[in-house]
């Protein structure tokens, strides 16, 4: 298997009313969002959550291939979590057609709000996405909240997550022309197969991140205290209205979910 600089949710610079968004209206939809698909646990809430993702998706502007490629390293985890419960509800009784539906239900809220999760990396850029995480968490910074220092490490993660694929990429690419089978055997013989792709990513990871050190230590960097912005966040309409209409998303299905399910 391997693995693509947008394998993780690069950023896709598309002029849609989603990207044109404030990246802190992002997060606090995304915070709503994730808590309406935790919230629904039946198939017709669920499926209204599902609508959703597709609205948004429709308004981003992005192709459903962009997405899923995103997506593809987390349907392992799906995968898992649907023979997990199955196993689970088999074990504890219950008949194969309703733990089939019962895991069925589990795995695809998961893929749910994962995507909702892929969607706001691939449209917000990583600084943008930095700088909006900074100013929602600013408040805590008078609790002593290192609010800076987690928006930057964020940020750095976020652009060095497409580098590491591409270098885990390069490294399986160079075992395989040795002759290395890293997808034959079972699955002991497998995982020690990848040793001697482990290390070497180990030692790349460690190497820049001395390197990312020393040159923000070079250019005089001493955390958030008396830096500027430059291009500082604008609220505008849109943004509440994008806001507005999610927290009324939200309470329509939590009513929908306490008076008619």
């Amino acid at each position: 298997m391997y693995f693509s600089a947008t394998s993780m949710g690069q950023y896709v610079p598309i002029d849609s009313p989603v990207h044109r968004l404030d990246p802190r209206a992002k997060l606090l939809g995304l915070v709503l969002l994730v808590s309406a698909v935790f919230a629904s646990s039946d198939p017709l809430s669920l499926g209204i959550c599902i609508l959703a993702l597709f609205g948004i998706v429709s308004l981003s502007g992005l192709p459903w291939r962009t997405i899923l490629r995103s997506s593809r390293p987390i349907l392992f985890l799906v995968a898992f979590t649907l023979v997990f419960n199955v196993v689970s509800e088999l074990w504890m009784g219950r008949s194969f057609g309703g733990s089939l539906a019962r895991g069925g239900l589990t795995a695809l809220r998961l893929m749910v709000l994962m995507l909702f999760a892929v969607l706001l990396p691939l449209t917000t850029a990583p600084l943008e996405l930095a700088d909006g995480l900074e100013r929602l968490l600013r408040p805590l910074a008078r609790f002593g909240f290192p609010s800076h220092e987690c928006a930057m490490m964020t940020g750095v993660a976020l652009r060095f997550i497409p580098l590491l694929m591409e270098e885990t990429d390069r490294i399986i690419r160079a075992q395989l022309s040795r002759g290395a089978r890293l997808d034959q055997g079972g699955i002991v013989r497998r995982v020690m197969a990848f040793f001697p792709v482990l290390i070497p990513l180990f030692v790349i990871v460690f190497r820049r991140a001395d390197e990312m050190a020393l040159a923000m230590e070079a250019r005089g960097y001493r955390g958030g205290e008396g830096r500027t912005k430059r291009r500082p966040l604008c609220w505008k309409k849109s943004d509440t209205g994008a806001t507005i209409c999610t927290v009324c998303f939200v309470v329509l299905l939590l009513l929908l979910r306490r008076f008619w399910l």
